[in-house]
């Protein structure tokens, strides 16, 4: 009887040793097959004065996500669906087509299908509906094509409009031309690292996270959620008054000198305050996830 147990443990055993040595094969294979896009992504990330420098945190959030279900997890029927495979088909297709096409967006949103697949070829749809919202957290670190240069340019003209009828009541002359902001004695050119994008899809990001890990109604959130946008943009606004008017008291050296390398982080600490107390205000708070709502 006690070698049988023993046999029986050993199956077991040499089972679970060889489902850890699948899942180490297919996260090979994986980043084999996606090494160029990670490459793209960490080199994205990277570019000074990078919209995207918050993709480090991306993965660190999903896996806590992930830990904070893995009561969840382990409690929930685990049978593997045929119907994953159809997902990972689709991933591939578009990872494929993404090299072929030189386009690096297309393969880096196939990895939500991919993850998708894997979870319910694996462990089931089970599994796949618990994986499915933090998976959707992907789509923060994938740069956007053609949309950053298109909010760019718009963010760049609406901080200069904004940052010039404020400071025109205060100062006769005041003017702008396009984006240059003309004061008396000191001019500002609200160029792209200006614009306050980084901080719009920071603030966007730090928001999905809140709304994700927060108890309360959802219109609450939703309203938190809306409302990031417009306090980065309002962040921004007020960098960039500050630094006219620095420029125009003390002088370009102080203006364009320390305090505007600073100002971005001077700004973005404005516009989490700004978050955290809109957070308050709406009564929003952060819970475990098995006490969610």
């Amino acid at each position: 009887m006690a070698s049988g147990v023993a046999s029986t443990g050993e199956r077991a055993g040499q089972r679970n040793a060889a489902a850890v040595f699948e899942y180490g094969i297919v996260l090979a294979v994986l980043a084999a097959l996606y090494y160029s896009t990670f490459v793209w992504l960490v080199e994205a990330w990277m570019v000074p004065d990078s919209n995207y420098s918050h993709g480090f945190w991306v993965p660190l959030v999903i896996a806590y996500f992930l830990w904070e279900k893995r009561a969840s997890l382990a409690a929930v029927p685990k049978t593997g669906s045929p119907v994953g495979m159809r997902w990972i088909g689709l991933a591939l297709a578009m990872h494929l087509a993404g090299l072929i096409l030189d386009v690096h967006f297309l393969s880096g949103v196939s990895l939500l299908p991919m993850v998708w697949g894997l979870a319910l070829w694996y462990f089931g749809p089970h599994v796949q509906s618990l994986v499915f919202w933090p998976s959707m957290f992907l789509l923060f670190m994938i740069p956007l094509p053609f949309v950053s240069t298109w909010l760019t340019i718009r963010l760049q003209l609406i901080s200069a409009v904004a940052a010039t009828a404020i400071l025109q009541p205060f100062f006769y002359d005041v003017s702008r031309v396009g984006t240059m902001v003309a004061l008396p004695s000191f001019t500002l050119f609200v160029e792209a690292p200006c614009s306050g994008l980084n901080t719009l899809f920071s603030l966007i990001f730090v928001g999905s996270v809140v709304a994700y890990l927060a108890k309360g109604v959802w219109w609450r959130k939703l309203v938190l959620l809306l409302t990031a946008p417009v306090i980065a943009v309002v962040a921004n606004i007020f960098r960039i008054i500050l630094i006219a008017l620095l420029g125009e008291f003390y002088g370009e050296d102080v203006a364009m000198g320390v305090f505007h390398k600073g100002s971005g982080v001077i700004m973005y600490s404005i516009g989490l305050a700004l978050f955290l107390l809109e957070a308050w205000m709406l009564r929003i708070r952060l819970v475990p996830g098995e006490e969610r709502a």
